[in-house]
C-alpha cells in the first residue's frame, strides 16, 4: 500500500465521520416520524447483545436497523441511527474512559459506517424488483463487507476481512432472514402486529440462542485446548484414528523421545503399526464391543522401531456413522519393567542384608583367631610342608574378602560423607591392584585422570574400584588383554570408567550381574557385584555394564553426582 494512501486514508475516515452528526442533525431536522426514536432505541439496545459468530467474533444486527430507515425514513434518518448506535457501542467498549485516542477511533467508527451506508442505501433503491426481505438481507451484506473492508484498509491488511469473511460463511442464514422478516414486516403499511411480535420475540430468541451457543462453543474449545495439551506434551503415545484404522492425530510427546517426527504416523494404518504376531489379539480390540478401554500387553513396530507397550483403545461415538473414532494410549513398557528389576534387585539385596547381618558375625570372630594363629605358627607350615603357608593364608584372605563384603551388604559404615576425589581413589585403588595385575601379566593403563570430585566414604569408593579393577584383570588376563582406567566430570556428574579387552560378558549375562549366587567366574559367590551396586546407590549414583566389540571387551562406568563445594 502506498505511503501517502497509508497517511491520507484514516484522515478522510476522520473527515467522513464529521460528517455523521450534520446528517443526523439534517435527517432529524426533516424527520418527525416517530418510529426513528423506536429504531435508534433498538439499535442501540442490539450493540450491547451483539450476535455470536463461530470463532468468537461478534456481529451487531443494528445493521437491519440502519438498512430499515434508509429505506422507510432516508438517507438522514439512517446517519442518525448509525451515530447513536456507533456511540452506544464505544460507551459499551470504552469502560468510561475517553481520550483522545478514543475520540480518533469514535470517528473512525463513525466514518466506515458512513460509507458503508452509501452502496447500502444504493442497493436498496436500485433493486426496487426484489421483495424488500430479499433487499434488506443484501443491503445488509453489502453494509457489512464495506465497512470490514474500510476496517481493514485503517489496519494496512486485509487479515480483518478474511476473518470476517470465514465468520460469513459459518453464519447461519437464519441470522439474515429473521431480522430482514421482521423489518420487512414493520416496514409493511398495514403492520400486523399478531405476526411481528411473535417474529420480534423469534429474533430476541435467536439472539439468546446464539449467546448460549458461543458459551458452549467456547467451553468446548477450552477442553480441546486443554486435552490437546496434555496428549502433545504426554510421554505415552497418543492416537486418535477412524474407524478405518487411519491416524488422524498423533502426540509429538512419545515420538520424539523416539527419534520420530509426528509426520510419521498421521495418515497412515494403525494395522501397519502392529507387530505381526500381535495383529489377531489388536484385531479383536480394534471394534466397538473390543474397544473395553483395559490395558493390553502387545508390541508395535514403528518404522523398525519395536516398542512393548501397554494399549488402551476406547470407542468414542458422537452419533453418527461417520462421526466415530477411536482413541488409543500406548504406555511404554520398558521403563516399567526397568523399575521392576530394580525394585527386585533392591529387594534381594535387603534380603542378602540381613542373612549378612547374621552370617559376617558368626564368621569374623572366628576367622581373625584362625588367622592369627596361622601367623603364629607359619614356621611350623613351612617345615611340613613348603608353601603351605601361603596356600593356607590365601585362602584366609579370601574368605576375610567374602566377609568384609558381607559387612557392608549388611551394615554400612556409619561414616560421615566427606569431599573426596574420584581420580585419587583410583590412584589408591590401582596400587592395590599392581600385584594382582603383576602375577597375571597384565598391563593396567591410567587414561586421562580429570578431577571429579564427590561427596561420599573414601573406603567404601575405594573398595568398589578395587573389586572392578580385579574382576577388569581376571577377564584381560583370560586374552592377554589389558585394562584401562579414566575418570572424567560433566556439570551434573563424576564419572569412573573401567575398560578391558577380555572376552566379554554375553548380553544374556548382564541383565543378571548384581544378583546373589549369580557370577561370571566358576567360583564367584556373585558377593562382589552386589556390594559395587550397593555402594553406588548409597551415593546416589548409577552403574552402567555392557559389551564392547572394538575392540571385544567389557566396559563399566560409573556414574555419581558431583561435589561443588
Amino acid at each position: 500500500m502506498n505511503h501517502g494512501f497509508r497517511r491520507a486514508y484514516p484522515s478522510a475516515l476522520l473527515a467522513l465521520g464529521l460528517t455523521v452528526p450534520f446528517c443526523a442533525a439534517w435527517g432529524l431536522y426533516d424527520q418527525t416520524h416517530s418510529l426513528l426514536w423506536v429504531v435508534v432505541a433498538v439499535a442501540c439496545g442490539l450493540e450491547f447483545f451483539p450476535l455470536e459468530l463461530p470463532g468468537g467474533r461478534q456481529w451487531s444486527t443494528s445493521v437491519f436497523c440502519y438498512v430499515w430507515a434508509a429505506d422507510q425514513l432516508g438517507f438522514g434518518a439512517a446517519s442518525t441511527t448509525i451515530l447513536f448506535s456507533v456511540i452506544a457501542a464505544f460507551l459499551r467498549s470504552a469502560e468510561g474512559k475517553l481520550t483522545g485516542a478514543h475520540l480518533k477511533r469514535l470517528l473512525i467508527a463513525l466514518g466506515t459506517h458512513q460509507l458503508a451506508l452509501i452502496p447500502a442505501y444504493a442497493a436498496l433503491h436500485r433493486a426496487l424488483f426484489l421483495p424488500y426481505l430479499i433487499r434488506s438481507a443484501l443491503a445488509a451484506l453489502v453494509f457489512e463487507f464495506v465497512r470490514a473492508a474500510a476496517l481493514a484498509l485503517t489496519q494496512s491488511s486485509t487479515r480483518r476481512l478474511r476473518d470476517f469473511a470465514a465468520a460469513f460463511r459459518g453464519l447461519h442464514p437464519a441470522a439474515f432472514l429473521i431480522p430482514a422478516s421482521l423489518a420487512a414486516l414493520i416496514s409493511a403499511r398495514e403492520t400486523d402486529w399478531t405476526v411481528t411480535l411473535p417474529t420480534a420475540a423469534l429474533f430476541v430468541g435467536f439472539l439468546w440462542l446464539s449467546r448460549a451457543h458461543a458459551h458452549l462453543a467456547g467451553e468446548c474449545e477450552s477442553t480441546r485446548q486443554m486435552y490437546r495439551v496434555l496428549a502433545e506434551h504426554s510421554a505415552d503415545l497418543v492416537l486418535i484414528a477412524d474407524p478405518a484404522g487411519q491416524i488422524s492425530f498423533a502426540s509429538p510427546g512419545f515420538l520424539a523421545s523416539a527419534g520420530l517426527s509426528r509426520e510419521t504416523l498421521v495418515g497412515r494404518s494403525l494395522f501397519d503399526l502392529v507387530a505381526p504376531e500381535d495383529f489377531a489379539r489388536f484385531d479383536e480390540l480394534f471394534t466397538p464391543s473390543g474397544a473395553d478401554g483395559q490395558e493390553h500387553e502387545l508390541a508395535l513396530e514403528i518404522d523398525g522401531l519395536r516398542v512393548d507397550v501397554a494399549l488402551r483403545v476406547t470407542f468414542i461415538s458422537s452419533g453418527g456413522p461417520h462421526s466415530s473414532s477411536y482413541l488409543l494410549q500406548a504406555r511404554d513398557l520398558a521403563p516399567c519393567r526397568l523399575r521392576a528389576a530394580d525394585r527386585l534387585r533392591e529387594e534381594r539385596l535387603e534380603a542378602v542384608g540381613h542373612l549378612a547381618a547374621s552370617a559376617a558375625h558368626e564368621f569374623r570372630n572366628p576367622l581373625t583367631t584362625v588367622m592369627g594363629f596361622v601367623q603364629l605358627f607359619r614356621s611350623q607350615f613351612d617345615e611340613a610342608a613348603p608353601g603351605a603357608y601361603e596356600a593356607i593364608w590365601a585362602e584366609l584372605e579370601r574368605m576375610k574378602d567374602v566377609t568384609d563384603s558381607l559387612i557392608v551388604l549388611a551394615k554400612p559404615e556409619a561414616v560421615k560423607p566427606i569431599p573426596c576425589d574420584l581420580a585419587d581413589v583410583a590412584q589408591s585403588a590401582l596400587r592395590a591392584c599392581d600385584e594382582l595385575a603383576l602375577e597375571r601379566g597384565i598391563s593396567v593403563d591410567l587414561g586421562p585422570l580429570q578431577p571429579a570430585p564427590v561427596l561420599g566414604h573414601p573406603g567404601q569408593l575405594r573398595h568398589m574400584m578395587v573389586h572392578l579393577l580385579r574382576n577388569a584383570i581376571e577377564a584381560a588376563a583370560e586374552t592377554h588383554g589389558r585394562v584401562v582406567l579414566s575418570t572424567a566430570s560433566t556439570e551434573a556428574e563424576a564419572i569412573v570408567h573401567i575398560l578391558d579387552t577380555g572376552p566379554g560378558i554375553p548380553d544374556s549375562v548382564l541383565e543378571h550381574l548384581g544378583e546373589p549366587m549369580y557370577d561370571t567366574q566358576e567360583k564367584g559367590t556373585g558377593m562382589g557385584l552386589m556390594v559395587v551396586h550397593r555402594i553406588v546407590q548409597q551415593h546416589g549414583g548409577k552403574i552402567h555394564i555392557r559389551r564392547t566389540e572394538a575392540p571385544t571387551g567389557t566396559a563399566v562406568e560409573v556414574r555419581l553426582p558431583i561435589h561443588r563445594g
